[in-house]
Formats: structure tokens, sequence, C-alpha cells
């Protein structure tokens, strides 16, 4: 047996700044500040669950530890960093992994935030940007390559990675930014294994709750990381054993693509941005539907659905699965994971955006659109050794034109990035109403200038 529990120990414990590529140190500084755009986007979009999650707990999380973004309560660093975390994935627009199918920088980076916060006003110290980024790292790399060992069979037997391995990935963060040995690391590691958990059934219904998988991800880490602290001593083979977290997700995991380029290959270079507020299963069909709509307009001088006979989206059976469920919302959290919604709406509008995530957007053109919408299981159309997992788009008129779209890898992939300017018109619409400019200048500044600062909180980086 293979033991990737102690190989990844010994990587999280030996990495430094000096061994993470000067590429990778910038992306990771844009996954940062793409962390707030959700975040700020999350507070706005699930506000009605996250002032009851808040009431709840309350109590619960009541310290002097750490503040969540724009609190002025202070919590406990494992509150902090639950409550950022549960703002991060809100509106479904945080960052992701194609491989590791799920998300990444709402727990992460939530959990390293908070600790680092915490550490500050506990002992006066204070950890540097440097040292934040090599967690953050640390904690991408466990993420990406312990999910991807995973999948797809975890997703198929109804986990939700965000959660599950998210919880692995914020103890090995935490514990590297607390600068904790390799067996405490092991430890801290194998703790949160024995409580990860998430269900991707929130996909297909609640899923305003769905924050709550990464949430408990950054709490998990964080306790996890503190015990081993303490030297509580965890379970052997945690990962590997055929009683561990990789055999309870899938049937076959492969651990090739935990130990492949350890080292060697960062994988937030190989993690993607969101353009949209919805799940990436959806963002293929999103990127089809606005070029293809340019076209017709631009043939035809317009494009309505009394024009259109159907629209055929050949897509691979894991969209289907998690995002093609849903044909006509019923409520604003629906909106996130409907195919058939945010196709339509793209097709009418030529975008997709905040404002879409309300129901009453759905008018009686996106209706129309809906019902002529067929999702085609197309397995070509995700091929993990290539990089593809996109969608075909084919609308036929009643003319008897036939117009087609292929997107095999949707924007924002480390593929097809985006800019600088993309990421700041995000974060401009994500913050609006809750930072000016002045805001989003200083915040940009300070981040991007992360690897030389020294971190006192997640709200300082704004001012």
């Amino acid at each position: 047996m293979q033991n990737v529990t102690e190989l990844l120990a010994r990587f999280i414990h030996g990495l430094s700044f000096d061994d993470i590529p000067a590429e990778a140190v910038e992306m990771t500084k844009k996954y940062i500040l793409d962390w707030y755009s959700a975040s700020f986007a999350g507070m706005k979009i699930n506000s009605a669950f996250n002032r009851s999650v808040l009431r709840v707990t309350e109590s619960e999380f009541r310290g002097a530890d750490a503040a969540p973004l724009l609190g002025s309560t202070l919590m406990t660093e494992g509150g902090a960093a639950f409550i950022n975390a549960l703002y991060a994935h809100g509106a479904d627009m945080d960052d992701g992994n194609r491989l590791a199918m799920g998300h990444i920088g709402a727990h992460v980076i939530s959990a390293v935030f908070a600790v680092a916060e915490s550490v500050t006003r506990r002992s006066g110290t204070t950890k540097s940007g440097k040292e934040l980024i090599v967690a953050i790292n640390a904690g991408y790399e466990i993420f990406n390559r312990v999910a991807a060992a995973a999948q797809p069979g975890l997703v198929k037997r109804g986990f939700h990675s965000t959660g599950t391995a998210g919880a692995i990935a914020c103890a090995a963060a935490v514990a590297k930014l607390l600068g904790l040995s390799g067996q405490r690391v092991y430890d801290a590691i194998s703790l949160s294994a024995l409580q990860a958990s998430g269900l991707i059934i929130i996909a297909e219904s609640g899923q305003a709750c769905k924050p709550l998988n990464p949430a408990n991800a950054a709490k998990t880490g964080v306790f996890s990381a503190r015990l081993a602290e303490e030297g509580v001593k965890a379970p052997l083979y945690p990962l590997e054993s055929e009683k561990g977290w990789l055999h309870a997700m899938t049937d076959s995991p492969d651990l090739r693509m935990i130990t492949d380029g350890l080292g060697e290959r960062f994988t937030v270079l190989e993690s993607y941005l969101k353009p949209y507020p919805s799940c990436r299963h959806t963002h293929c069909a999103i990127d089809a539907a606005r070029e293809l709509r340019q076209e017709l307009i631009g043939r035809y001088g317009n494009l309505s659905s009394d024009m259109i006979r159907h629209i055929h989206v050949h897509i691979y059976e894991n969209a289907i699965r998690v995002s093609g469920q849903i044909t006509v919302p019923k409520t604003d959290d629906d909106t996130k994971f409907s195919i058939h919604y945010a196709l339509a709406k793209t097709l009418e509008n030529g975008s997709f955006g905040l404002e879409d995530l309300r129901v009453d957007s759905l008018t009686a053109e996106t209706a129309a659109l809906i019902e002529k919408i067929a999702l085609i299981p197309s397995p070509e159309m995700e091929q993990r050794n290539k990089g593809i997992r996109g969608a075909k788009l084919s609308v036929a008129l009643r003319s008897g034109d036939i117009f087609t779209k292929t997107v095999l890898i949707p924007l924002g992939d480390a593929a097809n990035p985006l800019n600088m300017q993309e990421m700041q018109a995000k974060l401009a619409a994500c913050s609006e109403g809750m930072t000016d400019e002045k805001q989003r200048k200083k915040l940009t500044e300070n981040v991007m200038a992360l690897d030389s600062l020294i971190f006192t909180s997640v709200n300082d980086l704004l001012k």
C-alpha cells in the first residue's frame, strides 16, 4: 500500500515560498482577489440564509480571535473561517478545479485568513503575505490532487468534493500556516479525513444550503490542525487504507492524480475562475450561447424564440447529472443549477449575471426558449486527459438553417483565463453597494502586493 498521506505530509511540511513558481504566486494573488468578489456576491445573493446561520451560530462562534469579511463582531477562528466560507460560496462565483470537480478558495482562503488573524490577536505576532501564499498553495495542492484521485466516482456516489476533500485541504493549509511538524501535518490530514462531509444533493434542491459544505470544511480544517498542534494522534493511512477516505469516496481511486508532478506542477495554475454566477457545469453552454447569439443577430438583426424550432445541447453526463435536472427554476436558488435557464437567459439577453439569479427574471421569452432546449449526453464533451469539459450548442431555426457552436474549454479556465480587466469588472459587479471604487482599487493593490506585506486581517486589505 502506497502511503500517500505521508508523502503529502512531507511535501506540505517542506514547502517554502521559493519552491512556488513566480507564475503560481501571481495566480494565487488573483485567486485571493477573486475570493473577495465571490464573498461579496455571496453576502448579497444568499443573504437570507446567511442571516439564519448567523443567528443560530451566534453563541457558538462568539469569541475574540477573528472577524468575518466586513464583520464588526469578533468570532472564534473556526467561526470566522466558517462564515467567510459561507459567504464565498453563496453565489456560486468562487473558483474551482475541473479535475477535482469542486471549489477550493471558498474554504482554503477563508480558513487561512481566519487563523492568520487569530494568531495576530492571540499572540501579537503576525503572518507575512508570503506565509499566507504558501499555506494557500498547500491547500490547493491537497484539494486538487486528493479530490481528483476520487473523481468521477466521488460525485457519482453522491458526495461533494468541496466539502469532503475541502476539510482535508483546509487542515493541511492551516497546519502549514502554523508551522507544524511533518508528523503533525499528517495527523491534521488524518483528523480532517475522519470528519469530512458533504453531499452533492444540494445541487438539486435547497441550494441556499450548499455553502454549508465549504463552511464545514473550513471549520473542520481549523479544528483538525489545532488538535494536531496539541499532539493528538490520529489514525494511520487515513487516505489510502481500505477503510480510508479514498475508498469511502470511490471504488477506483487513482493515486497517480496525487503523486504525479507533486512539488513540480502547482495546480493553482490548472484551476479556474468563474465569470458567471452559476454552477460551472453551465458555463460551456453559456459561452456557446453568447457567441451563437451574436452570430444570429449579426445575420438576422434579432433573435427570438419564435424563430427557433429546437435547441440541442450536446454535453457531458456529469453536467446533466448536476445541473440538468432543473428545467424551469421555481426559486432563486434553482437558477444557479439549471443549464436550461442559464442558456435561455443568455440567448435572450446576451449575458448571465447576478441579476439573473432572481426567479422573477424568468420572462415569457425565457420560458419559451427553455421549452425548446434538449440536453443530449455526449461523452466526447468530457475528456479529462485533454482538459476538455465542454458543450456543443445547435440551434435549428424554423427557416431550416442550423447554427452550431462548440466550446470545449469555458471562459475562466487556465487555458482560457480571465484577464485583469475582467476580474476588476467582476469585483465591481459583485461588491456593488458594499464597496466604492477607492476601496476596490486599494484591495487590488494590496492583494497583488501581498508577498511584500504583513497580513493583519481580512478587512485590512480593503484599507
